[in-house]
């Protein structure tokens, strides 16, 4: 996450990013660093941003929209009306903040940076998240509400939202015995019947259109009101393509061991992660962010032709960043066990014109198959996920060329506890949990239910989409790690060391704490750090290491 604001020269950046956006909205350079500055800082109440340039921002591609859509939500929460309709949620419930859909309320409605931030990003703060659920609560049990074009332009940009989050926010019993009296007449939708229309779109607030159409998608071509076709279009179009991608991918591997099988079943249902834009990194670019980790002759491997191995791509988001920024000159190849998921990344890696990048469907532990070798191998938060994370660890290695790089992510025992303390909760419903058991066990962790610690996971990006909570919370299979495994390993196989990717105050924490070693650190030390400060990895360990032998 964010740290603070830690000074006037962020908050300085920030503002005038937003004004010189307002004054001159075709200015890419602004966006870029004002959502670089956003990936990095909170701000306060006191910066003098611009609605209308941070609006503005969300126009171009090659940026963080989720950051941008943080830092907006952010933004909105210090000013009326959304401080308003939070204020009034504390005080009275959400139910009541709901009355935003009267005419009094339509401001909100009709805020076109909280439209730009719902349809662009996703939301992860848990107050906005109450509202928006009450807000989508009363639309169904009130749908003579959608009337109003200020409602039912804003129950479309909520669509979109929950196309975002995958559905992800919590029905209760009401809307679950509505839903099931809504009957969408398809026939009278498809000809442009308004109040055809107007079920479907209650329908899309709680489920993808293609899950009400099945077969009839081309039914939205004269949906009425004009702008819900629209968002159903951009579904519908996704979805096509992301089929089209799925009967094309190649098979590299097999997939037959009963772990990679379950992983597989639960990626293909959840594809992971959601993601819906990037902050590129300059074409070319990966070996300024590497020299932190290596000498110039190890960097050598990358210079020219350069192969890379992205090993449990999920939905390719680390795949098409990496192909970026390794440059035109490297050929990347990026594996996992789920078509469903490399399809989604296929697409985004047309969609953002990367050419250098080919998927394929593909078990690491059975990479003995294939004769490629690679300069570079990056697995991240892929082998916690094996029975035995270092048989698949080795898997890797034989691929990787003498003197080949590699980032590894894995995860840490320490950070895991609160995971693993969860999972000895009777309430836990546990890997098989149904969508709407997700749904119920993540409402009672927003309300803290399960306790201050686990409130802590309500912190995580991932806890705001069903595929990231599934993934965060219920995964099939997940072994942990610690670092003097992970180091009797790396001496086993002749790996050498070569850091943490990790914040800057944290590696200066340690150089604090053991001012007698230079960067990278030795995992002897690393190891006690962590042990005084068990959330440094909260995400995983992720650091980079150099092969000194072949295989």
């Amino acid at each position: 996450m964010s740290k603070p604001l830690t000074g006037p020269e962020a908050a300085e950046a920030v503002e005038r990013c937003s004004h010189a956006l307002a004054s001159r909205p075709d200015f890419p350079e602004a966006a870029r660093l004002l959502a670089g500055l956003l990936q990095r800082y909170e701000f306060d109440a006191e910066t003098d941003i611009s609605p209308r340039g941070l609006e503005a921002a969300f126009a171009f591609a090659y940026i963080d929209r989720q950051a941008l859509c943080n830092g907006a939500l952010a933004f909105l929460k210090c000013r009326p009306p959304l401080a308003e309709a939070l204020a009034r949620g504390r005080a009275d419930g959400w139910d009541a903040a709901a009355a935003l859909l009267t005419r009094k309320g339509a401001r909100l409605l009709r805020d076109r940076l909280f439209a730009a931030a719902l349809i662009h990003g996703i939301v992860a703060d848990i107050e906005i998240e109450f509202l928006l659920t009450a807000l989508r609560r009363r639309l169904l049990l009130s749908p003579t509400l959608l009337v109003a074009r200020p409602v039912y332009e804003f129950a479309c940009v909520l669509i979109r939202q929950c196309l975002n989050n995958e559905y992800v926010f919590f029905a209760d019993e009401d809307e679950r015995v509505c839903l099931g009296a809504l009957n969408v007449d398809i026939d009278s939708m498809s000809k442009g019947d308004p109040t055809a229309g107007s079920g479907l779109l209650l329908r899309s607030l709680y489920g993808p259109v293609h899950e009400t159409l099945g077969r009839e998608a081309r039914a939205v071509d004269q949906v009425s009101p004009r702008a819900l076709r629209a968002v159903l279009r951009d579904e519908l179009d996704a979805r096509r393509i992301e089929a089209a991608r799925a009967d094309n991918l190649g098979r590299l591997t097999a997939v037959t061991d009963p772990t990679s099988r379950r992983v597989a079943d639960q990626y293909t249902k959840d594809p992971y992660p959601r993601w819906l834009s990037l902050q590129a990194p300059e074409p070319g670019g990966a070996k300024d962010r590497m020299r932190v980790h290596f000498t110039a002759d190890e960097l050598a491997v990358i210079d020219g032709r350069c192969d890379v191995l992205i090993a449990g791509a999920g939905t390719g988001r680390q795949a098409v960043q990496s192909a970026i920024g390794y440059g035109s000159g490297s050929q990347v190849l990026a594996i996992d066990l789920s078509a469903p998921s490399l399809a989604y990344g296929a697409r985004m890696a047309d969609a953002l014109g990367v050419a250098n990048l080919r998927f394929a469907i593909g078990d690491i532990q059975c990479l003995d198959e294939i004769d490629s070798r690679f300069d570079v191998i990056e697995c991240v938060g892929v082998l916690h996920h094996m029975v035995d994370p270092y048989a698949g660890w080795r898997a890797l290695l034989g691929r990787l060329r003498p003197g080949g790089l590699m980032l590894i992510g894995l995860y840490s025992a320490i950070s895991r506890r609160v995971i693993r303390a969860q999972s000895e909760n009777p309430d836990w419903p546990g890997p098989n949990a149904d969508d709407d058991g997700l749904r119920a066990y993540r409402r009672r962790l927003m309300q803290g239910g399960f306790g201050e610690d686990a409130f802590a996971l309500t912190k995580t990006i991932d806890f705001f989409t069903k595929s990231g909570f599934r993934d965060l919370a219920l995964h099939v299979s997940e072994r942990t790690c610690a670092i003097p495994e992970i180091g009797d390993f790396m001496t086993a196989q002749g790996l050498e060391f070569h850091g943490f990717s990790l914040p800057d105050d944290t590696l200066r924490a340690y150089a604090d704490a053991f001012p007698g070693d230079g960067p990278p650190g030795t995992l002897e030390h690393w190891w006690a750090f962590e042990q005084a400060n068990p959330r440094t990895f909260s995400g995983m360990y992720l650091f980079w290491c150099r092969c000194t032998r072949g295989y």
